[in-house]
């Protein structure tokens, strides 16, 4: 039986674009996003429209030897000193493309199951509000097209803050995917929750924000009397209920549980509402689950400071929110909200991606490649 199929044959190497390269400054590459530099150790060839530049050569193998941004270098060895080329020379559009096996069996795939979560935001630092939960968006059979770079986005949450209004969380991406960051904790005394992914908590009397459907939830708003406890975040698989008691703060909304990775992973739970002022009998408002963080409180005196905790990294999670000093003590503070993580998963009868980059982990279970990005990055199938 033949090992050929369309022209090529079992084994064979073929050639996957990178994507578009100019030759501007020797010896330095550029590419058209830093998604779209490919990792060092990544062996490369040029193709071009037109004519390359004085100093290289088509069907010659060069390898990345350093990255800065948008731009590389490359040598003929992998340790070697960088190949300079003659600024001004050549012409056409020019490409950079790798090489792998082709595979007539099994191909690169179609489509794939996707989960993105977005960065949670921070719970405020004073009647702190709990900071709502980085968006959540996951789907099976999102299609996909070989040699074509998609860009991986892994949203940051929001910084924690000691005072005022906390910060929101930032998006996260996949090819055409975004989900949104979560929303900022009220604080300050008066400050509603922002929208999100998931809405963040208000401080006392104030509103929630509002979560983006289909993404996540709403907070809840901050309370009235006693110690005047802030609301907690939206979660991604509920709202934020807000607390009956006046010296307890409300809960963060409970996340998303998904099985992407094999296991049970709960992703993308609110932020905890603070405890407001100094009391014996207050409590702070727990963290949703799927990483959110507990809100903040002081314990019988102003002596003892419990900051809002943060959101769980690579979940989402919203970042509790920080109690009030009174008589000039300073506030505890607020928890940052948790970064967010993008995972793609297709069959492992598939190929393996023809180049990856954000130093995803790899794993395999249940019959499926997956791969995991916690820090920005980029996959061609």
């Amino acid at each position: 039986m033949s090992n050929r199929l369309g022209g090529f044959i079992a084994g064979q190497n073929i050639n996957v674009s990178i994507g578009t390269v100019t030759f501007a400054n020797t010896p330095d590459l550029t590419f058209t996003s830093v998604q779209a530099v490919p990792p060092v150790g990544t062996p490369v060839q040029f193709t071009t429209t037109g004519t390359l530049p004085t100093g290289l050569s088509l069907n010659t193998t060069y390898y990345v030897i350093s990255i800065n941004s948008t731009t590389c270098q490359v040598s003929t060895t992998q340790s070697g000193s960088a190949t300079t080329y003659t600024n001004g020379t050549g012409s056409g559009t020019h490409s950079a493309v790798t090489q792998r096996a082709f595979n007539p069996y099994a191909g690169a795939p179609d489509t794939v199951e996707y989960l993105v979560v977005a960065g949670g935001g921070s719970g405020a630092g004073d009647y702190g509000g709990g900071g709502g939960a980085g968006g959540l968006l996951t789907a099976a059979g999102f299609t996909v097209a070989s040699g074509t770079a998609l860009t991986v986005t892994v949203g940051a949450g929001g910084a924690a803050v000691t005072s005022t209004v906390g910060n929101a969380g930032s998006n996260s991406v996949f090819s055409s995917i975004t989900a949104t960051g979560g929303g900022r904790g009220g604080g300050g005394g008066g400050t509603a929750g922002g929208n999100g992914g998931s809405g963040g908590g208000g401080s006392y009397n104030m509103a929630a924000g509002l979560g983006t459907s289909g993404q996540g939830n709403n907070g809840s708003v901050g309370l009235t009397g006693g110690t005047y406890p802030g609301g907690g975040g939206g979660g991604a698989g509920a709202a934020s209920v807000a607390t009956t008691n006046t010296s307890t703060g409300s809960s963060g909304g409970t996340g998303l549980c998904s099985t992407i990775t094999g296991a049970r992973v709960f992703y993308a739970g609110g932020g905890g509402g603070s405890s407001g002022e100094t009391s014996a009998s207050a409590n702070p408002g727990l963290g949703g689950g799927g990483g959110g963080g507990k809100g903040g409180s002081y314990g019988n005196t102003n002596a003892i400071q419990y900051p809002g905790t943060a959101g769980t990294a690579n979940t989402g999670g919203g970042g509790g929110g920080g109690a009030t000093g009174v008589g000039g003590t300073p506030n505890t503070g607020s928890g940052a909200g948790g970064s967010g993580i993008v995972i793609v998963r297709y069959p492992q009868i598939n190929s393996a991606p023809a180049l990856v980059t954000g130093s995803p982990q790899v794993s395999y279970s249940d019959g499926y490649q997956i791969y995991t990005w916690t820090s920005s990055g980029s996959i061609i199938f």
